[in-house]
């Protein structure tokens, strides 16, 4: 479209433009050097060079240079009195240069009519046939004007549209088949990673959870690379769901079994009613209360359903308080838990909910100490942070594990261990209540040399 508009229809035009630029250009050249005693060579050049006939005259219209580039000319074929209007209608208004069109029919030597003629012949000057004059006015060193007229031929440019119009055609029809062609590959190319795509997002649905082939378009890569990971998200999701139904199936089975069992022996022996037997039943009946508990907890602590209730309060009596309830703990089973602080610290927070940070942290750490049943509770101050380290001796956690300890459902890799005290889920439930705080927390972690849980909050007088 653009190359037939600019070939076709404005070719003419431009063309026209083109040659008042060009006596523009031409008549400056003479002004400039007006008085050159070399000013008829520079005017014999520019009439041979540009095809254009040149007539400098005096105020009284006698030539002064000339040079004719065709027989014919306009200028060299006006009088004095109507090269004096030809400057008047042209240099009105203080104008510098002015152009007026003369049609080409008078100033010919032959009268030509292309009528009387048969067969394919020359057009006539009919038309848009046309000679443009332009005209400049000079001033001389000795302070008279001279007056600098150039003519130039403005032909039809009828049989070079025709010329180009036919290679257009030619053009054309070749373009539109590079184009077809060009968008046939193209949108194969493009298209074939999206339809590889949508076959991936629908078995997504069915629950293959294969990654997406690579793409070659940056926006096709990256929703590629977002499919991909989803993917890989939804496949980890669901082993660790399929791994937590293991797990409490694990904790549950346990306590149930032996409520079932001790209650069967009460039933069936009267004697065996004893106070040791009936606490069995009480002590697993706990176990499932804590365990159900700790699944209510986490997923409060996800969903953010309670609101925080924060207060100020002194978070070592806290730990210290916390430390009071595991006493049992280690005079019966033999466990080390140390903590001492420096100094006592307040900070403002859900006290709640610190505190059930701070007691799941413990219990994992009991849960996963080593051989020597060793947990290590520090409290660090840096400036206006509070630092809360629970440090146990067992055998760490592989690197690979610790970007996904804190995820939903996520269970480690090592053999399930049921734990001393606690649900299992603290490390959620941690991790739920950290966040709605805000608060930075972390793990430190080397295989063999156990792990260290932190979180950290804002000293406060």
């Amino acid at each position: 479209m653009i190359l037939w508009l600019f070939q076709i229809v404005f070719l003419d035009e431009f063309y026209r433009m083109q040659k008042r630029d060009m006596l523009r250009s031409s008549s400056e050249s003479i002004v400039h050097n007006i008085d050159n005693q070399n000013l008829q060579a520079l005017a014999y050049r520019i009439s041979e060079r540009n095809n254009v006939c040149i007539l400098i005259a005096d105020e009284n219209m006698r030539p002064l240079v000339e040079a004719e580039a065709w027989n014919g000319c306009i200028i060299h074929h006006l009088g004095p009195r109507t090269l004096s209007q030809i400057v008047k209608k042209t240099l009105a208004e203080e104008k510098k240069t002015g152009f007026v069109d003369f049609p080409l029919g008078g100033f010919r030597n032959h009268n030509y009519d292309a009528r009387q003629f048969r067969g394919p012949v020359p057009p006539g000057d009919e038309g848009n046939a046309s000679s443009v004059v332009s005209v400049s006015i000079a001033q001389k060193a000795n302070g008279k004007n001279v007056y600098v007229f150039l003519n130039c031929l403005v032909t039809p440019v009828g049989s070079t549209v025709d010329t180009i119009r036919n290679q257009l055609y030619f053009i054309s029809v070749l373009l539109v088949l590079i184009s077809f062609l060009l968008s046939i590959v193209l949108s194969r190319h493009i298209t074939r990673p999206l339809e590889v795509m949508t076959a991936a997002a629908s078995a997504l649905s069915r629950g293959e959870y294969e990654p997406v082939a690579n793409a070659s378009y940056l926006e096709i890569e990256q929703l590629n690379r977002q499919l991909s990971q989803a993917a890989k998200d939804l496949h980890r999701v669901e082993e660790m769901q399929q791994e937590l139904i293991a797990n409490i199936s694990h904790d549950l089975r346990t306590p149930l079994t032996l409520i079932e069992g001790y209650a069967e022996v009460v039933r069936d022996l009267p004697d065996e009613g004893t106070p040791e037997n009936m606490q069995v039943i009480i002590d697993e009946t706990k176990r499932l209360s804590t365990l159900v508990n700790a699944i209510l907890e986490l997923n409060t602590a996800r969903n953010g359903m309670n609101e925080l209730e924060c207060r100020h309060f002194d978070l070592t009596a806290c730990v210290d308080e916390i430390l009071k309830r595991y006493q049992k703990l280690t005079e019966q089973e033999g466990y080390k838990i140390f903590f001492e602080p420096d100094q006592h610290v307040n900070v403002f927070a859900d006290e709640m909910k610190v505190q059930q940070v701070v007691y799941n942290l413990i219990n994992n750490a009991i849960t996963y100490t080593g051989v020597d049943k060793t947990v290590m509770i520090r409290q660090l101050i840096q400036g206006n942070i509070i630092r809360i380290e629970v440090a146990d001796s067992g055998e760490g956690i592989a690197p690979e594990e610790l970007e996904h300890i804190w995820d939903r459902y996520y269970r480690g890799k090592k053999p399930h261990k049921r734990a001393a005290v606690g649900s299992g889920l603290g490390l959620s439930i941690v991790k739920g209540i950290l966040d709605r705080h805000g608060l930075a927390y972390g793990v430190e972690s080397k295989e063999g040399e156990g792990s260290t849980f932190w979180f950290e909050i804002a000293k406060v007088e």
